[in-house]
This record gives C-alpha cells, structure tokens and sequence, in this order.
C-alpha cells in the first residue's frame, strides 16, 4: 500500500479536566478500522491530568501524543497548537467529551475525492443524554440539513468537526480573539476560501450533551462571542441572515426586544423562532 492510498489522517483534540471523558474519546480513536492515522491531545493546563497521561503513557502508541501546557491558553489556541504540529495529509477533530464509531476516518476517506471541489466533509451524528447504550445505532441520529449557503449564513448547519486537507486547516486556523462560534467562523472562512462542503450522509460520531437540546448558552462571554462573529462576518450575509442572526443574539442575551425592534427583525423564520419561543414557555 502506498502513502496515497493509505495516507496519514491527523486527528487534534484539546482537553481541560475532563480525564475520564478524554480517556472515552481517545480509545474510541483507537477503535477505528483505519489505522494509518495520529492523534494530538493538547492538555490546557489541566488541574487534574494524571490519570489521563498515565493512560496515554501505558498504551505505548506511538500515534497518539499527548502534550500538557503550562498555562491555559484557551480551546482555540491549544487546538491550533494541535493542528500545527500536525503532519498528515487530511485532519479532522474530536471534542475530548465525544466519540467516534469504529468506521468514522474510513466513512470520510470513501469521500476524501470531493475535496478536490468542495472545502470539507461533514457527517451526521448520534446524540447521547446520558442514557446507556450497547450500539450507537440505538441512539437518535441527530441529522445535519443538507447543504445550503443560504441556510449556513443563518445557523451553523455543519456542527462541532469536519474532515478536509490538512493545509487547509492550517492556513485557516481558529479565531483565538473569538469567546462563541469558533467553529462556525473557521468552517464558514473556508467555505468562502474553498468552495461549498460535502455532506456524508452516514452518522459516525456520538455527541454527548447534558440538556435536551442544542442551544447556546445565554451567557454574556456567549453573547460578546456571537456579537464579534456577527461583526465580523456581517458583510457577507444576506439582509434575511442579517435578521436571522440579529434575532439569535437577541435570543443568547434574553433580551426583550422593543416592538420597533421586533418589526424590523421580523421574518417568516424569525416569526417561527418566536412562536415557538412563547409556547415552550
């Protein structure tokens, strides 16, 4: 077999305090199928590590790597950490409290060609809330919306890790200046740089949340985090993703808007978002 037919797949994850999750995500990287791969694990400065350097000195694998900083840098800086030291020829991530189904790297090189024309690869997920399962397939399938630009100026649609060249990620790298919505901006950044992604539509990943849905924190680091990715990015969007994305941050603040307010970010979307806002109350 040569390098091109089998060719090294970086794989990065940033962790902090979270030992016994990160110990899960690691050994369901060692269960994949395929196996030409490496796994950079960026420790930001971790109260508690013993436990999990242990566990990676005690594999004795070669591939997987384990670094612990002497500060905490935050999640974007120690996952471009990762990904510099990177040398495969594709990259994808691992958040330190998911998983992975044993197939997930052969399930994205099946479809490594569409990178030739589109930026990324993106996959459906599974969703645990911490009930036991003895397969993923078990577990409701939490699906992505089929590629729309119009849709991703709107919402993050491609979720929390893509696969794609490793170059790519490279001279994209994440905002370390942004608090929310670092995911998005980088996988919108290389959309803009490279074309639209690629949906499989098969589901190899297991996103473990603590809540029955998705939803953003309403914070006010979240809130500061989506408003400087709004600024940044506001030039490219649509008048309707202006509206949809104003709304959101409405929304994260759980700020009452004023009615003039509410006039001018009304939309058939918005006014969706609202109905369905006043009923879960």
């Amino acid at each position: 077999m040569t390098s091109t037919s089998r060719p090294l797949i970086s794989i990065y994850m940033p962790t902090w305090n979270r030992q016994q999750l990160a110990i899960r995500a690691i050994k369901s990287v060692l269960r994949q199928d395929y196996d030409n791969w490496e796994m950079i694990i960026v420790d930001d400065c971790s109260a508690s590590y013993d436990q999990l350097q242990q566990f990676v000195d005690e594999l004795g694998d070669p591939r997987v790597t384990y670094i612990r900083n002497d500060y905490n840098s935050g999640a974007c800086s120690v996952r471009n950490q990762a990904i510099l030291k990177s040398t495969g020829t594709f990259i994808t991530g691992i958040d330190d409290d998911d998983e992975w189904t044993p197939n997930r790297l052969s399930v994205f090189l099946e479809h490594r060609n569409k990178l030739q024309t589109h930026a990324f690869l993106y996959a459906n997920d599974y969703m645990c809330e911490g009930q036991v399962y003895s397969q993923p397939t078990s577990l409701p399938l939490y699906p992505k919306s089929p590629w729309s630009l119009k849709l991703f100026f709107k919402r993050n649609i491609v979720g929390n890790q893509v696969f794609t060249f490793a170059w790519r990620f490279k001279e994209s790298l994440f905002d370390v200046h942004l608090m929310a919505a670092q995911d998005y901006d980088i996988f919108l950044r290389m959309v803009l740089q490279y074309g639209e992604p690629f949906k499989v539509e098969e589901a190899t990943q297991i996103l473990h949340i603590n809540h029955g849905e998705m939803q953003i924190t309403k914070s006010a680091k979240k809130f500061a985090g989506y408003f400087n990715f709004y600024r940044k990015h506001k030039h490219v969007f649509d008048r309707a993703s202006k509206k949809y994305q104003l709304f959101t941050l409405y929304q994260i603040r759980n700020k009452q808007m004023s009615f003039r307010t509410l006039m001018t970010l009304l939309s058939v979307r918005n006014t969706k978002r609202l109905t369905d806002g006043l009923r879960s109350k």
